[in-house]
């Protein structure tokens, strides 16, 4: 996620949507947002979800489900337009150009990876000319980007606040994931894990797998 921030040339200041941003993905990219002055708006769904973004630094939170309109919400709060859209839960890419708005130069930046043949983005080509705005996509970090977000956690601008659960309760934890049931991070590690001691191994994990599990879970139309 932090190479996809910094990819996206967003400065201080600028507004950042992330659809699907209470799940293990978005819960980094907005407190790495903080960290860099960036502004944070998600949109998903569920109070668990709503607490923690709200607690890690999201100025606001559009709840799909009860938002009647959660595009228009979105341009209500960015006075027109998000500069970014950071796309880690892949059931929002239809509607993601929708956010930035009339924005000039925003960008959606293609984080999860969807199934094949699922959630494309449609888009008038017009569009982005007149607006000069884009679509990029990210799928790995360098080793600096990695070094560079490692020393956020250092500082402690990164907190992930896993849950985690044996792996007796695997198959319970894959249905939460799948149902988007899970706040954050949810790692299914064997019962004697000390998440206090293994925090970094988390990090690492997490950030390896991201995409992986967003494959896996994200295929059925639930946020991640």
């Amino acid at each position: 996620m932090y190479s996809s921030l910094k990819e996206s040339g967003l400065r201080a200041g600028d507004w950042a949507v992330f659809p699907g941003g209470g799940g293990g993905t978005g819960i980094q990219g907005i407190q790495l947002a903080c960290a860099m002055g960036i502004r944070p708006v998600v949109v998903d769904t569920g109070d668990s979800r709503r607490s923690l973004s709200l607690s890690l630094g999201a100025e606001y939170f559009v709840d799909f489900l009860t938002e009647a309109d959660p595009v228009k919400k979105v341009l209500e709060i960015t006075n027109g337009g998000a500069h970014g859209v950071f796309v880690s839960a892949v059931q929002a890419y239809p509607v993601s150009l929708g956010y930035l708005g009339s924005r000039v130069g925003g960008v959606v930046m293609c984080v999860g990876l969807p199934p094949k043949g699922r959630y494309h983005i449609d888009t008038d080509p017009t569009q982005l000319c007149l607006r000069n705005q884009t679509i990029k996509g990210t799928l790995s970090s360098s080793r600096k980007d990695i070094a560079e977000t490692l020393d956020f956690a250092k500082r402690g601008k990164i907190h992930l606040e896993p849950t985690v659960v044996g792996l007796s309760r695997f198959n319970e934890a894959v249905q939460r994931l799948k149902n988007g049931q899970v706040a954050g991070l949810q790692p299914s590690v064997n019962e004697k894990f000390d998440p206090t001691k293994e925090i970094r191994a988390v990090f690492h994990l997490h950030e390896s797998t991201s995409h992986f599990a967003e494959v896996l879970f994200d295929d059925e139309g639930l946020a991640s």
